[in-house]
């Protein structure tokens, strides 16, 4: 169990868990970690989980003063994941306004500002955060964008970002695209029929693409949910076509729709490689970014 959810549950007094499930003692556990300030304490007469995490992220950063220079980055950081651990607990419009009431006591300091959004966009957006969340990301995003304190350049990269997130949302329709096959036809997207698609951004010279193609196109469940028409496997390759790479495709599995689109990373929120969609048969994006264990635990 990781730090962040020992302090969760400390915090919010959900539960009380035996030691055996925070493993045994290295005989540090008597230390008390370092926090940059008191975090709130939750009164007893809010009783649900919901509620008490949205008490704390309410009042999260009261007593923290956000015009003075951040003196210790990493203590920083570390507070400020310990704030996001609270994110998917709470309600998403609470989440909100607290991060933007945030990001505007901060706008009196810019520096503190710019690292804010670079820790956030850790956190919460680059291939190793330990919680991705869009909704949350994008008021950080709004926030930069917004802030005339900026220039124009420091803000482009964050202006990308926001416009290859927004029009890959969950819950948002995918856009459609068109991608040459390995026989040398084409096909769209929307030509593309299935109770559910997965869409499966991989590359022939990732090896953890290789081994998640291997381990799609040997599950038997998945096969058998193929097979009965319930899922549409598309393996786009997000290249340019090639006589060599359809060579290679066509390896892949004979009940995938596999094709190449060389622009696709400008439509489509590819930050990790292998990259899987999972959407419905009306094409809305049910979930993004999911590793193959994940779609495995899907169709268990």
């Amino acid at each position: 169990m990781n730090i962040n959810l020992k302090i969760l549950l400390v915090l919010i007094g959900i539960a009380i868990l035996p030691c055996s499930m925070f493993g045994q003692s290295d005989g540090n556990a008597s230390q008390v970690q370092e926090k940059l300030f008191e975090y709130p304490e939750v009164p007893d007469t809010i009783k649900t989980l919901e509620n008490r995490t949205n008490y704390i992220i309410q009042r999260f950063w009261d007593n923290y003063d956000f015009s003075a220079p951040i003196k210790d980055k990493a203590l920083f950081e570390t507070t400020f994941r310990d704030y996001v651990t609270f994110f998917k607990y709470a309600h998403k419009t609470i989440v909100i306004s607290s991060i933007k009431e945030m990001m505007r006591k901060a706008e009196s300091n810019k520096p503190n500002f710019i690292t804010i959004v670079e820790i956030a966009e850790q956190a919460l957006y680059a291939p190793g955060a330990e919680y991705w969340s869009d909704e949350a990301y994008l008021p950080f995003i709004e926030c930069m964008l917004d802030n005339n304190m900026i220039k124009g350049s420091e803000k482009e990269r964050y202006k990308y970002q926001y416009e290859k997130i927004s029009r890959n949302m969950i819950g948002a329709k995918a856009l459609d695209f068109e991608m040459k096959l390995v026989d040398g036809g084409k096909k769209k997207l929307s030509d593309i029929k299935g109770n559910m698609i997965l869409l499966f951004f991989n590359d022939d010279e990732c090896m953890d693409c290789s081994i998640s193609r291997l381990r799609l196109s040997t599950d038997v469940k998945i096969n058998k949910l193929i097979e009965d028409g319930e899922i549409t496997i598309v393996s786009v390759y997000p290249g340019k076509y090639s006589d060599e790479w359809a060579e290679s495709a066509r390896a892949y599995a004979d009940n995938w729709i596999i094709g190449a689109n060389a622009d696709i990373a400008e439509k489509y929120d590819l930050r990790i490689s292998p990259c899987i969609y999972i959407l419905d048969g009306n094409y809305m994006i049910l979930d993004k970014n999911v590793s193959v264990e994940a779609v495995k635990k899907m169709v268990d």
